[in-house]
């Protein structure tokens, strides 16, 4: 969580870069248009990569030490976490190697397809040659910074995994917060650290997330659109709708099936 919160936070605020010179957050509206903002480029291919899992970033130590964690259960799960984080990670780089990089066909060539295109929006800047203010882009910077400390410092894994324990004493807090006598806390912190083969299927992941991405932009878009995208993407693509309160409602909808489910195992 603590590694997530930094890649996607600065995701955002790159995202929010975007927005404050072009009016627009749509891939293909922005299509080589940000080709300038090198350093801003730069940032969200490393907050793509991160969301993949790539070692040493603090989300592939979270993907590294739950798919462990996962695998004593159900062999398979592992390769879920890598399947997902690839294509998580790969919609990402897919997208800032469109707008930061000019790669793939043009829009005009694209066929028309379902999607919050997030056009409309009016710049917030009125002088095109302004500079970008600098905390636009230090902040993401050090979103990002602390998104890799997790990964790089073993006292910030340490501490996370210290807590994680607490947060899972019931001992601890029956006798904390209703002072019922009770054993002392047999909880111990996690080693929440790299192993070999949560590297290596980190590096899997994040390699597998790049070449996603580069099947996508490089895609010919004459070739059209399968059965398979209509029947998958598409139904997908026109969920999104853009406004806020369906997705909090889909929120409130994923956290309701995530409780019963909880519930029923207990």
């Amino acid at each position: 969580m603590a590694g997530h919160a930094g890649a996607k936070a600065a995701l955002f605020g790159l995202t929010g870069v975007l927005l404050d010179r072009y009016g627009s957050v749509d891939e293909h509206g922005l299509h080589g248009r940000a080709l300038k903002l090198k350093l801003s480029g730069a940032l969200f291919v490393l907050g793509g990569l991160a969301l993949a899992g790539l070692p040493p970033f603090g989300t592939g130590l979270g993907k590294a030490v739950t798919e462990e964690a996962a695998g004593r259960e159900l062999a398979w799960l592992p390769i879920v976490f890598v399947l997902v984080s690839a294509l998580t990670g790969g919609a990402v780089l897919r997208a800032g190697l469109r707008v930061f990089g000019g790669v793939g066909a043009p829009p005009s060539e694209h066929p028309e397809v379902a999607a919050t295109t997030g056009e409309g929006e009016e710049p917030e800047i009125r002088e095109p040659g302004r500079r970008l203010p600098a905390p636009m882009l230090v902040v993401p910077g050090l979103l990002l910074t602390g998104c890799l400390a997790v990964g790089v410092l073993p006292g910030v894994g340490r501490a996370l995994a210290s807590g994680a324990a607490a947060f899972i004493d019931r001992t601890g807090y029956l006798r904390d917060v209703l002072d019922r006598p009770g054993p002392p806390s047999a909880a111990a912190a996690p080693d929440a650290w790299w192993t070999a083969s949560g590297t290596g299927l980190g590096l899997l992941s994040a390699l597998l997330a790049a070449g996603f991405a580069t099947a996508a932009v490089r895609r010919d878009p004459r070739r059209g659109t399968g059965g398979l995208y209509r029947a998958t993407v598409l139904p997908l693509r026109r969920l999104h709708s853009g406004l806020l309160g369906d997705y909090v409602a889909w929120l409130a909808v994923g956290l309701a099936a995530l409780l019963v489910a909880v519930t029923t195992q207990l």
